[in-house]
């Protein structure tokens, strides 16, 4: 048997799969060794809210090393300060005995992203507020574009492993959302933003003793005339929060007393976004020395348009230190000062700028704004219909019954095909054979990133199992008729023979996996996407290797 291995190692077909299969358990095992507890959720009454991050793995705690979740129970009820180590930095934190209000995991051996059905997450079910009057093609239209909206958001803010299905039904249209491994405060707090981006310019009108006032924009006036707490503007009443346009611009009464009133006008909002900065020096967080606070800056392209709004709202007003009020979804962001040089300037890289008393808020803040400006409007509005955190415990017994699942199969197979052929030599290339295929799909899925849910280990069992009819039929192919022609052209003829069967099979399998993979949404597609991954493995590297070895066994 030594002496059958070692002439193995003469194949170039055998180094292929020890290279894949190294290649393969590298990338499932790159830091085996690894021990901690793994923040999935922080409360926002946490201790840890703005000192840590999702994701980060504490190590240890005032000098004493964590190496589970459960190493964490002692400092529940710990009041006073904490010094907790993770794999980043040093984080000084203080507790107050009511719990440290995060939520770990352990560290993962492996390297793979499971779907939610296994490690939980945040399911969420909106319902779209659409107009009266619209028919199903512009319905469906409005849904992919929010849909598209919504994937361009998440995935700036870093929350790309989400699946977005629409379903349609008696009770309307939804758009179901599911995030693997992310706590539903994550997804709230971008999902409840229409993103709605608008920047207005307040302008102040002093009255004085007078009852008129002459707002010049653009080099036109226009007379205002003040009467009983309201204004009188081209002889319509105005009042707090009304709104009318001037040269084709939004302007909103913001405030009116005995003496002044003020108007702002709206100078950029979403549609004027060409383009949000994200890296270098048009985007980052720096600490103010006198303040102390974290600011960060990032800037927006806007339109021509936009840019000629600016000029026109800003014109004349040199030395009354103007400023922009920038709002999201009507709620106010920050209020940038106007530099003099840039009055009645054509601006087209406004700067948003913003604060927080430590790094990572100022930095998480910033990345949300991004992330919904980056995206644009929502095309139509969202109602939250309902949210729900999903427990990864059934999933992780779901996981365990299909790993044994599994390997009750293995061993059953085995178990047959020793009976049929009566050979213990053909037992280990068997069991060898299909160990590799699943390890070489397991690499391939970490080195793409692909998340595996319960339908993609069914796609696994199911490549498993046609490795496994595979082996069958070159096992029988190769085994007819020995008695009779036990000559080694004949061998090679047979698995030949054995081989045009394989590969006719196995594309048969792929063509029908394809089809299924393009037709076919959620489950079906993760699915035929693994199983064809588990073939084309098998017929391509592990498949020929067996054949070899069964050749030198025989």
């Amino acid at each position: 048997m030594k002496e059958t291995v070692l002439s193995l190692l003469d194949e170039w077909r055998v180094w292929i799969l020890i290279v894949v299969l190294a290649l393969s358990m590298f990338s499932l095992f790159s830091n085996p060794f690894a021990s901690g507890a793994v923040i999935t959720d922080i409360a926002e009454d946490s201790p840890f809210a703005g000192r840590a991050e999702r994701g980060d793995r504490i190590t240890g705690i005032n000098g004493r090393p964590i190496k589970s979740p459960a190493d964490l129970m002692e400092f529940e009820d710990h009041e006073g300060t904490l010094n907790v180590q993770t794999d980043k930095e040093l984080v000084i934190v203080q507790t107050d005995g009511e719990g440290l209000g995060i939520t770990t995991e352990e560290v993962r051996a492996i390297n793979l992203d499971f779907g939610m059905d296994i490690v939980g997450g945040t399911r969420v079910l909106l319902e779209p507020q659409f107009e009266e009057g619209l028919n199903e093609t512009e319905k469906t239209r409005l849904i992919e574009e929010t849909i598209t909206t919504l994937e361009t958001r998440l995935n700036v803010f870093g929350l790309d492993e989400m699946e977005f299905e629409r379903m349609s039904g008696p009770a309307g249209d939804f758009i179901q959302i599911e995030a693997a491994g992310v706590g539903r405060r994550e997804v709230e707090e971008l999902l409840e933003r229409t993103g709605e981006f608008e920047a207005y310019i307040p302008r102040t009108m002093e009255f004085g003793n007078r009852t008129t006032y002459d707002l010049v924009i653009g080099g036109e006036t226009h007379t205002f005339e003040r009467t009983d707490g309201n204004m009188t503007y081209r002889n319509r009443t105005v009042g707090i929060n009304d709104t009318f346009e001037i040269q084709d611009m939004k302007f909103e009464v913001w405030n009116i007393t005995d003496g002044s009133a003020t108007v702002a006008g709206r100078v950029f909002s979403s549609d004027d976004i060409r383009h949000v900065y994200k890296t270098g020096r048009d985007a980052y967080v720096r600490q103010n020395r006198q303040t102390g606070l974290y600011e960060f800056n990032f800037k927006i392209l806007i339109s021509s348009r936009g840019a000629e709004r600016f000029a026109l709202l800003t014109e004349g007003l040199e030395g009354q230190d103007p400023s922009m009020v920038l709002f999201m979804d009507r709620e106010e962001v920050t209020a940038l000062s106007i530099q003099e040089g840039l009055i009645g300037q054509e601006v087209q890289e406004p700067v948003i700028t913003g604060s927080r008393q430590v790094r990572e808020d100022a930095l998480r803040e910033m990345n949300r704004l991004q992330s919904v400006l980056d995206s644009g409007r929502l095309p139509v509005e969202l109602k939250q219909v309902q949210i729900d955190s999903i427990s990864p415990r059934l999933g992780e017994e779901m996981l365990r019954s299909s790993i044994v699942a599994g390997i009750g199969a293995l061993m059953a197979v085995t178990l047959i095909i020793f009976i049929l052929y009566r050979k213990k030599e053909i037992i280990t290339p068997v069991i060898f054979t299909s160990f590799s295929e699943v390890v070489i799909i397991l690499g391939f899925a970490s080195i793409i990133n692909w998340t595996i849910d319960l339908p993609a280990i069914a796609g696994i069992i199911a490549a498993i199992g046609s490795s496994v009819d595979d082996q069958i039929v070159i096992t029988s192919e190769t085994l007819r008729e020995m008695d009779e022609d036990k000559s080694r052209y004949s061998l090679k003829r047979r698995i030949k023979r054995a081989f045009f069967i394989v590969f006719t099979a196995a594309a048969t399998t792929i063509m029908a996996m394809v089809v299924l993979g393009f037709v076919g949404i959620g489950m079906m597609r993760g699915f035929a996407i693994t199983t064809i991954i588990g073939v084309l493995a098998g017929v391509l590297i592990t498949r020929p290797v067996f054949g070899k070895i069964l050749e030198r066994v025989l």
